[in-house]
């Protein structure tokens, strides 16, 4: 699996993230309906390279999380949920990730996952719900197989 799919099973395997999501979680997009998130990867960037074609990556996503939003206990719930997230997701390494960089298979593993930025982002026209963005960084290696 690549870098986002990865994270996309990551934030699925999330013990408590059933409390907060209905479906899945969608790639690129969320809808406009309570319960609903979206990963978004926004960059890949090559940190270094070694003599051997070895790699170190970072790429940076957005988690989108779209939630009811009537009263503060509901958006101090959601906030939480994304505090809590946050602490789950510093944890996370190790997680092995496939690449395919010009024509070259790469297998490499999660070294960090940081986030930063966790806040409401925009409102329902009605304002019955919030979308909260959490900015994900994910630094990885990749190992050339040649």
């Amino acid at each position: 699996m690549n870098v986002i799919e990865v994270m996309r099973q990551v934030l699925t395997d999330y013990p408590n993230i059933s409390d907060f999501i209905s479906d899945e979680v969608h790639i690129d997009f969320n809808e406009e309906e309570d319960h609903n998130y979206g990963l978004s990867s926004t960059n890949d960037s090559l940190l270094k390279k070694d003599i051997l074609g070895n790699q170190t990556r970072t790429n940076n996503m957005v988690l989108y999380a779209t939630n009811q939003s009537t009263n503060d206990y509901d958006r101090l719930q959601n906030s939480t949920f994304l505090l809590d997230l946050g602490y789950y997701l510093e944890t996370v390494k190790g997680q092995e990730v496939a690449a395919t960089i010009n024509g070259v298979d790469m297998i490499g593993h999660i070294q960090s996952v940081s986030i930063a930025n966790a806040m409401a982002w925009g409102k329902s026209e009605n304002g019955q719900l919030i979308t909260y963005q959490l900015q994900i960084k994910v630094n990885y290696t990749l190992e050339s197989e040649e």
